[in-house]
């Protein structure tokens, strides 16, 4: 079972050793090309900015020429979401968004291997004074943010902040661990989360003294915990967990997002007023109000949405969209 990644600087009193650790195991032969590839990794992370701005924008055109699972997956939410959207207005938004999904793929290793201080010299950061005057009253923070391609970013541009987050474990042990690490780092004043039901428990816990969530809130996880709502010219299952931790941790809910401009190779990292009279004792309102925001979100850059998840897995009438 994997466990939480937990910074040494962390204000929640919790030991770092009872978190993930490196094992030994991860020294036999079956990990040896994943110790190539990381060290290929760092080889990247040290490259200079226009050789990497370089190789991303070369990756992004193979990736968009061969990735044909990636491909078909993004055209079919692209479609769904935007019926308006012709052949060659998709094209275009598939060119875009492979463009800045190669440019992603070689900005990662720059959030494994580089210094916390170096990377926030990569981020614009607008709107933290928003977090500051919620957490002078004494409350808890939640941040609400899309899936955007540069989103593991937004999470490092809050590293001054006592932070709690939430991850997927990867299927590869050495990588889950490489890769939660650097998302806890010895700077850092963070816990990082797996994705299970006890660690929504243990959050809950935590948010009772002032700190920040940084929560991902557009993905279609289960019916249980969701509700359809309007979503551009369909409907999508939103959350209902957004709204049940902001009763429960009497936290204020403050959308963000994290973009890249392929000109600069600089991050922005945005947040904006509180959502007003959330939660409002109607969680149909709430769902609709969290999806309406993250909407506004999308707009921003279309083309920088991670639009390879499959965020409609369920639909109204049962069917699914991704046999492909």
């Amino acid at each position: 079972m994997h466990k939480a990644f937990i910074s040494k600087k962390n204000s929640f009193d919790e030991d770092p050793s009872q978190g993930e650790r490196f094992s030994f195991t991860y020294l036999f032969p079956k990990y040896w090309l994943i110790w190539i590839f990381i060290f290929l990794t760092m080889l990247i992370a040290y490259l200079p900015t226009k050789i990497r701005s370089n190789l991303g924008t070369a990756l992004g055109k193979l990736l968009f020429k061969f990735s044909k699972s990636k491909k078909e997956i993004a055209k079919i939410n692209l479609s769904t979401t935007f019926r308006d959207l012709d052949h060659s207005g998709i094209q275009n938004h598939l060119r875009q968004f492979f463009k800045y999904l190669g440019h992603m793929y070689i900005n990662l290793p720059l959030l494994w291997w580089r210094s916390d201080t170096y990377l926030q010299t990569l981020i614009n950061k607008t709107g933290l004074h928003l977090i500051d005057e919620v957490l002078e009253k004494n409350q808890s923070v939640i941040l609400l943010a899309p899936h955007t391609l540069s989103l593991d970013f937004g999470g490092r541009a809050l590293s001054a902040f006592n932070l709690l987050s939430i991850y997927k474990p990867f299927k590869n042990n050495l990588m889950n661990w490489f890769i939660g690490k650097s998302r806890s780092k010895s700077t850092d004043k963070v816990i990082v989360y797996p994705r299970t039901n006890n660690s929504f428990k243990q959050i809950i816990k935590k948010m009772k003294q002032p700190c920040v969530l940084y929560l991902l809130a557009d993905e279609d996880i289960s019916l249980d915990d969701s509700v359809f709502t309007e979503f551009f010219d369909t409907k999508k299952a939103t959350l209902k967990s957004i709204s049940k931790l902001a009763r429960l941790t009497k936290s204020k809910v403050l959308p963000c997002i994290c973009t890249y401009d392929i000109n600069t190779n600089k991050f922005s990292f945005k947040i904006f007023n509180q959502l007003e009279n959330f939660p409002s004792g109607d969680i149909v309102d709430d769902c609709s109000e969290i999806s309406a925001c993250l909407q506004q979100q999308i707009l921003s850059d279309i083309s920088q949405y991670m639009w390879t998840l499959r965020i409609y897995k369920h639909r109204p009438d049962g069917t699914d969209i991704y046999k492909i």
